[in-house]
């Protein structure tokens, strides 16, 4: 299960990854043979078009583009660039993209190219085309679109998949009524862990436990925010409730926990532990700030999520939800939902009832597939 997890997070990272670029890539080269006007610019690459479309030749450029920046991007990932100087690597970046910027216009000036060409130093310098403005252009119109690239695809990252096309066309800028699942999830014992270990060590174990939360995409969930050593997870109602996703994603990221405890336990001197609370309702989403903007949720449902994980510690319990997300699911029978009653959360005046939820073991869910296919 947890080979599983973890491959379908790396090949959905992968695809996301390979779509974004692609679509990027498609419109920043044919946006500059726009304003360029040079039909003519990506012709060669060993010959493997045979025709010489401008169309052609650019789709082809940019997949290719795409295919190199993907894999740019498995390099670079999170968890590398953690452990790696930021000078260094952006000197590294900015180093690759000139080269490839030089390998484009390379590949462009010369019709009668092969892989012996290249390969001899001689014949390859003959071939170095001669540096005009238009190459110039070319070379600073590429480096630029790498940072426009890279700028937007952390803002994609940071604000989510559905608020990134809302903020891109501009509907936040009035707040707007959605539906929504959220989950706060919290560590269990962080002042202890924190001084226990220390401000740098936890801050490391912070790290490690969120890059573990991504998980949580294979469930179609989104990190609304993080939450010092915790987060806030979203969900659209329709994909949470499916499958039970919303409740499946939390056993899930438990799992992921457990098979990684001898790392834990090893780097920190424990595993960590988790609570979490969710709620069903209707939010206002908005973009907030004038300096400094952000993407809030602001409404009673995100304020009765967090009340209900709060209560996880006086009821000792892992996973606590609310009654209207308990009617809401479409199938509760994987799981041992027990209501602990109708519940007076702190700030609120009418009371809200709260079930627990714990998985049900592999033996029980047997029994009841077999009662039900009977």
């Amino acid at each position: 299960m947890f080979l599983r997890e973890k491959i379908k997070i790396w090949f959905t990272q992968v695809f996301k990854t390979f779509r974004y670029h692609l679509l990027f890539w498609n419109a920043s080269l044919f946006f500059f043979v726009f304003i360029s006007g040079n039909q003519s610019f990506f012709i060669n690459y060993f010959n493997l078009l045979s025709v010489d479309s401008i169309y052609t030749n650019t789709v082809f450029l940019s997949v290719a583009i795409t295919v190199l920046f993907t894999f740019l991007d498995m390099i670079f990932s999170d968890r590398i660039m953690r452990f790696s100087p930021v000078r260094s690597m952006v000197f590294l970046r900015s180093l690759l993209y000139f080269a490839l910027a030089f390998v484009i216009l390379y590949l462009a000036a010369n019709q009668s190219l092969n892989i012996k060409t290249i390969v001899d130093v001689e014949s390859f310098l003959k071939y170095v085309p001669d540096w005009e403005i238009e190459q110039m252009r070319f070379m600073a119109y590429f480096y630029v679109s790498c940072i426009i690239n890279n700028t937007f695809k952390e803002m994609y990252k940071k604000i989510g998949v559905g608020n990134f096309f809302n903020w891109f066309f501009g509907r936040l800028n009035k707040p707007r009524e959605e539906k929504k699942i959220f989950m706060f999830i919290d560590m269990k014992a962080s002042t202890r862990l924190a001084e226990q270990l220390g401000h740098e060590r936890f801050s490391r174990l912070v790290q490690d436990v969120f890059n573990d939360m991504s998980v949580l995409y294979n469930y179609h969930g989104e990190i609304y925010q993080y939450l010092g050593d915790g987060a806030i997870v979203s969900w659209d109602v329709r994909k949470g409730v499916s499958n039970n996703n919303c409740l499946k994603s939390f056993y899930a990221f438990l799992r992921v926990i457990e098979r990684r405890q001898r790392y834990y336990t090893r780097k920190y001197g424990e595993v960590p532990a988790f609570k979490a609370g969710l709620h069903v309702g209707k939010t206002m989403v908005l973009q907030v700030g004038s300096i400094r903007r952000d993407i809030s949720y602001n409404g009673d449902t995100i304020n009765t999520a967090a009340r209900i994980e709060s209560m996880c510690n006086e009821y000792k319990q892992n996973l606590l939800i609310s009654g209207v997300l308990y009617e809401a699911l479409e199938d509760s029978s994987e799981f041992n939902l027990k209501e602990v009653g109708n519940i007076k959360l702190k700030g609120k005046q009418r009371g809200v009832v709260i079930y627990q939820v714990k998985q049900k073991g592999k033996k029980a869910r047997k029994k009841k597939k077999k009662v039900v296919e009977y």
